[in-house]
C-alpha cells in the first residue's frame, strides 16, 4: 500500500502495543477463514469450476500469503519497536510483498468488476473453451503478471538509491522512484486510479441492470444466481469503498496537489484500518459459500473431536510419566 515516505509515524495516536495486540486478534479469525474458504473452493469440483470464483481464488490465495508474510512482519515491528532484523534486503523483501500483493487485490477487484458484467449478461462470450482463455483466464494472468513484474522491477531494481529508516514500519516505505515523475504518475494513474475508478463504476452499473433485468423478465432462479454473485462482489467492493479507497485518495492527492503533513492524522488512522481490507476478506466470501451454515458447523465439530482425541492421548502419557517419577501416587487396586 501507499505510504507516506517523509512523515514519521505518530505513534502517540494508535501506540503500537495496541496495534500489535489489535492486529493480532484480528489475524488469527482471518487466517483461520482464509483457509476454511480456500480449502472449500478448491476441494468442491463444482465449485473451483464455476467461473466466477477463479478470480475470488486468486484474491484469497493473495490474501493469504499477505497474511503469513506481511502482518508478521508488522507484528514484529510493532513489539520491538524496529525493524528486526535491520538488513536492507529484508526491507525490500517486505516493501516488495506489501505494495505487490495489496496492489494486485486492488487491481484485481477492479478486474472483477468487469467479469461480473460478462458472467451475468453475456454468457455467450464463454461459451468454448477458446473464448473462456481469451477472455476469462488470459485477463487474470496478464493482470497478475502485470503487477508483479512493475513492483519487481520499481523496488528491487529501482533507477535510484532507496534509503532505509529501520525506526518505521516497512522500513520508512522509501520507494525512491515516486520521485521520478514519468512513473509516479504510471503508478498513480494505472495502479491506483483507474483500477478505483473502475471499481466505482461498473459495480454501480452492475447493481443497475441487475435491478433492472429483475423488473424486466421474472425469472426467479435466474435471478437468485445473479443476486447471489452480485452481491458477492459489492461486498467486496463496500470493504475497499470504506477501508482503502478514502486512505488511497489522501495519499494520492499529498503525492501531486497538498503539502505531504494535510491530513496526517486521517492517514495514521486510514493506514491503520486499511489492514482490515485483508482481515476482513475471507468473512465477506464465506457468505458466498453454499450451505456454509453447516459447513461452519462441521468445521467447528472436527477440531472438536480432535482436540478430544489429543487429549486423550495426552493425558495418560502426562500420567505414566508423573508415576515414573514418582510425582503422583500409583492408582489403588480393587
Amino acid at each position: 500500500m501507499i505510504q507516506n515516505k517523509l512523515l514519521q509515524e505518530p505513534d502517540f495516536l494508535i501506540p503500537y502495543p495496541i496495534r500489535f495486540w489489535v492486529y493480532l486478534f484480528s489475524l488469527i479469525p482471518s487466517l483461520a477463514c482464509s483457509i476454511f474458504v480456500l480449502y472449500h473452493l478448491l476441494i468442491d469440483k463444482v465449485l473451483h469450476n464455476a467461473l466466477n470464483n477463479h478470480v475470488i481464488i486468486v484474491l484469497l490465495l493473495n490474501n493469504l500469503v499477505y497474511q503469513l508474510i506481511d502482518i508478521p512482519l508488522s507484528l514484529s515491528f510493532y513489539h520491538l519497536g524496529n525493524v528486526w532484523p535491520a538488513s536492507p534486503i529484508l526491507c525490500l523483501f517486505w516493501m516488495f510483498i506489501d505494495e505487490t500483493l495489496f496492489s494486485l487485490s486492488l487491481i484485481l477487484v477492479g478486474g472483477a468488476s468487469i467479469q461480473r458484467h460478462i458472467l451475468i449478461f453475456h454468457k455467450q462470450w464463454l461459451s468454448t473453451n477458446k473464448k473462456r482463455i481469451f477472455i476469462h483466464y488470459l485477463p487474470i494472468g496478464v493482470l497478475c503478471f502485470y503487477c508483479i513484474v512493475f513492483h519487481f522491477i520499481t523496488i528491487l531494481f529501482p533507477p535510484c538509491q532507496n534509503r532505509f529508516n529501520y525506526n518505521m514500519s516497512v522500513c520508512g516505505y522509501p520507494l525512491c522512484y515516486y520521485d521520478i515523475r514519468p512513473m509516479l504518475v504510471w503508478d498513480i494513474a494505472i495502479n491506483k486510479m483507474l483500477p478505483t475508478l473502475t471499481i466505482v463504476v461498473f459495480s454501480i452499473a452492475l447493481l443497475v441492470r441487475v435491478l433492472l433485468q429483475r423488473r424486466r423478465i421474472h425469472q426467479h432462479i435466474q435471478w437468485r444466481k445473479h443476486k447471489k454473485m452480485t452481491i458477492q462482489l459489492l461486498a467486496i467492493v463496500m470493504l475497499y469503498f470504506f477501508l482503502y479507497i478514502p486512505f488511497m485518495i489522501i495519499e494520492l492527492i499529498q503525492s501531486c496537489c497538498i503539502p505531504v503533513n494535510f491530513g496526517v492524522n486521517y492517514e495514521v488512522f486510514g493506514e491503520f484500518f486499511s489492514y482490515y481490507v485483508m482481515f476482513l476478506f475471507p468473512f465477506v466470501n464465506v457468505l458466498s459459500l453454499p450451505n456454509y451454515k453447516g459447513k461452519i458447523k462441521d468445521a467447528f465439530s472436527f477440531c472438536h473431536r480432535q482436540i478430544r482425541t489429543i487429549i486423550s492421548v495426552l493425558l495418560p502419557l502426562k500420567y505414566f510419566d508423573a508415576l515414573k517419577s514418582n510425582a503422583v501416587a500409583p492408582l489403588p487396586q480393587p
